[in-house]
């Protein structure tokens, strides 16, 4: 990720822009769907309904683009303003809570 940010500042834009863009961009479309791939698909020793690392990681980054513009869409309509840190406490609060669920599957299996 270091990497594709200094790579961004061929483009004229400064060093803090270029890690913005990209570590938000994975904070925003990766993080989320990759953690509610662990919800949905738990990874089990000696199972073979396990999924692989390629599936995971395109499954994550759909549901990331399905799930986090739904919850803030749903947020607006009922009438939270929508800014950079309502958007970034709003996801927050979705890698936290399948973070919490995923901990606790994790300690009933």
């Amino acid at each position: 990720l270091l990497i594709a940010s200094l790579a961004l500042t061929l483009f004229k834009l400064s060093l803090i822009q270029s890690l913005r863009i990209v570590f938000g961009g994975f904070y925003i479309l990766f993080l989320p769907g990759y953690l509610i791939t662990y919800i949905v698909f738990p990874k089990r020793l000696n199972e073979k309904e396990n999924i692989d690392f390629i599936e995971r990681l395109a499954l994550s980054f759909a549901l990331s683009i399905a799930i986090v513009p739904l919850i803030v869409f749903y947020l607006n309509k009922i009438g939270m303003k929508i800014n950079t840190l309502t958007a970034f406490l709003t996801i927050l609060g979705i890698i936290l809570l399948t973070f919490i669920i995923m901990l606790i599957k994790k300690k009933k299996y």
